[in-house]
């Protein structure tokens, strides 16, 4: 029985030396401690602080180790540190060696931030005593200490140091008292706003204002009455005086509704932001009809100020005032009434903003209109408002509420669109085709193209076409799309119908889409040949590939063979990611049959791209070409360089070369 009582308890005893060793090395390290220091002893004492959290029994032992830190000759960083743990397990055993580092200006600040969160009555004992024989900086720390404490039996010690001679300890301790609840920081607070100095005027204000607040919490609205009224005397600084009028707002039984109305009926115009920004948290829900009457009354800015306000309440008083303001003399009213009822406005809001769009005179003006018209909460109602002004004649310029419905893509608002894309007037089109792009559908397909088809601006057919491509893009049905262009062609005017309709065929490609646009650039037609062949060049697939390059070998203009070699190379760079014998081969033909030096250098820039030791080959290959060398050399350089992990050998041969050249 010895022997097994034995075996089991020295395995036991060696885990506990072990650890023991292993805390005396890392409190050595600790004591050590200096910043750039190895952190590992940092890191097991955070490690014995959690479990601490979780045992308390573990706690003093832990304390004990971090009090002899702080006790020793050790750096700052260890002792910081040291302060740190003990906030979060230190009790009353390590509060005499933090009250040791209170009397050093160093090391006062650190031990406040432990002693603050030690709830032992040691620990505010300790800072109390030191407030009166540490040195001035040190008292600034432990007075702030005493109040995030609200230590009442410090408000005698801190009144004396408020009313001394030493202002930044003065101003700590002003501001440790306005947290503290006790009489006597309360009279002293009270003193020092009846003779206010400059350097602490700041201090006394927002101790002052906290006292107020917990009077007026604790049920003593006389008492906050009278600080709050202090401050709103003329002769104090402007943002004292409001922040007092907000309190006494809060404490009026009315939520400060009359005070706020005499405040925008008087002289005071320090005042009158804080009694309109106080509108909204009044208990009266008809307390913004009564502020929306008095507003005339007030200077533009302050009227623009109301406006928001005002439309942050569903009062239909408010409301209607605020529509009045769209009438305004003044510019930035008027925006402020458009910007409000863009938020609370609905469909009924449509023919107000309409007003603001026939008295509107700069441009930003008609933007911000459109914005709120976009804006309107409402769904199909005020789509079907905003459509009604747009076929209005008497309602002024149209393309604000036509550019909100586009803004709203609402699908009711396609037969709009598509009536308003032969608009002789662009913007108008323009608008119309940007709203079809959002809500047409591929039942819709062929009025959309024969609408583009009827354009009657050349300026508009760019940005109709850039339309009517992201609406393809949107649909996502290649062939069925494509089907609908080519049935328009069909039907489409010849002067009109091609140039709007073929180049987006190359927006949704199908193997018939494509036999058109061939057919087209094999056109006796000089502009259909050329239309073809740029579409052809646009083609975003290989499928094209073979056509493009009969069409660059049997090229009789110069312009239609640069057309051809660009679109080749554009879709030979588009493969240059997964290079294989056939796109080498294109580039072998390319070359082959390049006339001249300037489709060399076409090919070789993209050649450059293509990562395969034999498009290497090809770039050496043009180095005897004098007039491209430079562009062969760099195509040299770049797929070497990419080709050197895979294929060393390879890419030293090539470079070679080039450095015997």
């Amino acid at each position: 029985m010895y022997t097994s009582l034995t075996r089991f308890l020295l395995p036991l005893v060696a885990i506990a030396a072990t650890l023991h060793a292993q805390t005396d090395d890392a409190l050595a390290g600790l004591m050590q401690y200096q910043s750039g220091a190895n952190i590992l002893p940092l890191r097991h004492f955070e490690e014995r602080a959690r479990q601490a959290i979780q045992n308390p029994a573990a706690q003093p032992a832990l304390e004990a180790d971090l009090v002899r830190v702080l006790a020793g000759n050790t750096p700052f960083e260890a002792k910081r540190f040291a302060c740190q743990q003990l906030a979060v397990i230190g009790r009353a055993p390590a509060v005499p060696a933090l009250a040791a580092l209170l009397q050093q200006e160093e090391t006062a600040g650190i031990a406040c931030d432990a002693l603050v969160q030690i709830p032992s009555p040691d620990a505010a004992q300790a800072l109390r005593t030191a407030l009166r024989t540490a040195p001035p900086r040190a008292q600034t720390q432990i007075a702030l200490a005493l109040g995030v404490r609200q230590d009442t039996a410090a408000a005698g010690d801190l009144s004396t140091l408020a009313l001394g001679p030493d202002p930044n300890v003065a101003e700590a301790a002003i501001i440790a008292l306005g947290r503290i609840p006790a009489p006597a920081a309360q009279e002293t607070l009270a003193t020092l706003r009846q003779q206010p100095s400059d350097t602490l005027r700041r201090a006394v204000a927002d101790s002052s204002f906290l006292v107020a607040e917990r009077l007026a919490t604790q049920g003593d609205p006389k008492g906050a009455t009278g600080i709050y009224e202090t401050y709103l005397a003329a002769a104090q600084p402007n943002d004292l005086r409001r922040a007092a009028f907000c309190g006494l707002m809060r404490l009026d039984p009315d939520g400060g509704e009359k005070r706020a109305l005499a405040a925008l009926k008087g002289n005071d115009a320090i005042l009158r932001p804080a009694a309109i920004a106080a509108i909204p948290k009044m208990k009266d829900a008809h307390a913004p009809a009564a502020f929306a009457k008095i507003l005339p009354s007030l200077q533009p800015a302050e009227q623009a100020l109301l406006v928001e306000t005002l439309a942050q309440s569903t009062n239909a008083a408010a409301r209607a005032t605020i529509e009045q303001q769209l009438g305004s003399g003044h510019a930035e009213v008027r925006a402020a009434a458009i910007t409000a009822l863009g938020q609370i406005g609905d469909a009924s809001t449509v023919a107000a903003l309409g007003q603001a769009v026939r008295k509107a005179s700069q441009p930003a003006e008609l933007k911000a209109v459109e914005l709120a018209l976009a804006s309107l909460q409402g769904g199909t109602a005020v789509d079907r408002a905003l459509a009604a002004q747009v076929v209005n004649r008497m309602a002024g310029p149209k393309t604000p509420f036509l550019a909100a419905l586009v803004r709203r893509a609402n699908p009711v608002s396609a037969p709009l669109f598509l009536a308003h894309a032969a608009s002789p007037d662009p913007a108008m089109a323009k608008l119309a085709f940007q709203g079809l792009s959002r809500v047409a559908t591929l039942q819709q397909l062929p009025s959309v193209f024969d609408a583009l088809t009827s354009t009657k601006a050349d300026a508009v057919l760019p940005e109709a076409q850039a339309s009517v491509g992201q609406l393809l893009q949107r649909l996502g049905k290649p062939g069925e799309c494509s089907a609908a262009i080519r049935a328009a062609l069909q039907r489409a005017p010849a002067a009109t119908g091609p140039a709007a309709l073929l180049p987006l065929l190359a927006l949704c490609p199908d193997p018939a889409g494509l036999a058109e646009v061939e057919r087209t650039a094999k056109s006796t037609d000089p502009a259909l040949r050329d239309l073809g062949l740029r579409t052809l060049a646009d083609w975003p697939d290989p499928a094209a590939e073979e056509s493009l390059f009969a069409l660059y070998k049997n090229a009789t203009e110069e312009k239609d063979r640069v057309i051809a070699l660009r679109g080749l190379t554009r879709l030979l760079g588009e493969q240059n990611a997964h290079p294989d014998a056939a796109l080498i081969a294109r580039y072998k033909d390319l070359l082959g049959g390049a006339q001249g030096d300037n489709d060399r250098k076409l090919v070789l820039g993209t050649l450059a791209g293509c990562a395969h030791p034999d498009a290497l080959g090809l770039a050496v290959s043009q180095l005897s070409h004098p007039g491209s060398r430079a562009e062969a050399q760099l195509a040299v350089k770049r797929i070497a360089e990419a080709i050197k992990t895979q294929h060393p050998q390879a890419a030293a041969d090539a470079l070679q070369k080039l450095d015997s050249r």
